[in-house]
């Protein structure tokens, strides 16, 4: 999704090209003066946005923006992937003190790389993938630090793992470490349907109603929380697609619910109803209030509802 900036960058293109278009048919014939203060107004406005933000001016400039981001995003993919197969290569012949620095100095310094990152490059795209890296490092470093200590594995790495990013994401104004927060939260909460079976927490995941509860909030959560505005739509299009998701399986197989006592066919039967009026009350509401993002992805769920 477009910055504010770059919006209102191609808002001003439209309007010149549309002005230009409306000229050459004959329906605006504006004076040379109002045409020069017009594209006076114009540049100096392209110019501010120019110097508080990373804005692609032209369509050449966009592309281009476009294919650094692209290979920067390969790179970054690369680097990661050499530097956890030069630790695998390595790790048995390391000290336990090496060990415990590997594991921790990589997150510290993707951490400190971020915030330079984020000072120095206006747009936040390198940053938002240093703080992407860093998240998965973190995460890495967690579960590696239980395999070293034989800690008893827990939901909490998911909990912990998600409140780094969506720290990194808020305190940044990053897109990328706030998706990876949001996916990493909603599979903490996921995993809480566990706990009623008495089951360990990993068989959480064999359950929906949790999935759809945690979507819930995650749709509510723009509505409670001050965060950038673009940061919205992402809550709002994850919490969706979690509830479609949840209750696309709760209809297929009565099995995942967490009220298996009852007949399977029964919750199959309750649940298709449930995902057809819930589904179609957020296609409403994402027409009515204009959050497309919620529009789409329903109705991408009734879709799969219709045709399963």
């Amino acid at each position: 999704m477009p910055s504010p900036e770059q919006s209102r960058v191609n808002e001003i293109h439209a309007f010149q090209a549309e002005l230009e278009r409306l000229t050459a048919e004959g329906l605006v014939a504006l004076d040379a003066g109002t045409l020069a203060r017009i594209q006076a107004r114009h540049d100096a406005e392209l110019g501010r946005l120019a110097r508080i933000s990373n804005v692609d001016l032209t369509p050449a400039a966009a592309r281009l923006s476009l294919g650094m981001k692209i290979a920067t995003l390969l790179g970054t993919i690369a680097l990661s992937t050499a530097y956890a197969l030069f630790v695998g290569d390595h790790w048995g012949r390391l000290g336990v003190a090496l060990q415990i620095l590997l594991v921790i100095v990589p997150t510290l310094l993707l951490v400190i790389a971020t915030h330079v990152a984020a000072h120095r490059d206006p747009s936040g795209y390198v940053a938002a993938l240093l703080a992407t890296v860093a998240v998965i490092a973190f995460h890495t470093d967690l579960a590696t630090l239980g395999t070293l200590y034989n800690l008893v594995d827990t939901r909490g790495v998911l909990l912990v793992g998600g409140g780094l990013a969506l720290t990194l994401a808020y305190g940044y104004g990053l897109t990328l470490p706030l998706l990876a927060g949001i996916g990493l939260l909603l599979a903490w909460a996921w995993t809480l349907g566990a706990i009623p079976l008495g089951l360990w927490w990993t068989a959480g995941f064999q359950t929906m109603e949790p999935l759809v509860l945690a979507g819930a909030i995650a749709l509510a959560v723009p509505a409670v929380t001050r965060g950038p505005a673009r940061f919205a739509p992402w809550w709002r299009g994850a919490g969706t697609a979690a509830i479609a998701f949840g209750l696309l399986m709760l209809a297929q197989s009565g099995t995942l619910s967490l009220f298996g006592p009852l007949p399977q066919h029964r919750l199959e039967f309750i649940y298709r109803w449930v995902g057809a009026i819930v589904l179609g009350g957020l296609i409403t509401w994402g027409i009515r209030r204009d959050q497309r993002v919620v529009m789409w992805v329903a109705t991408g769920g009734a879709v799969l509802f219709l045709l399963l």
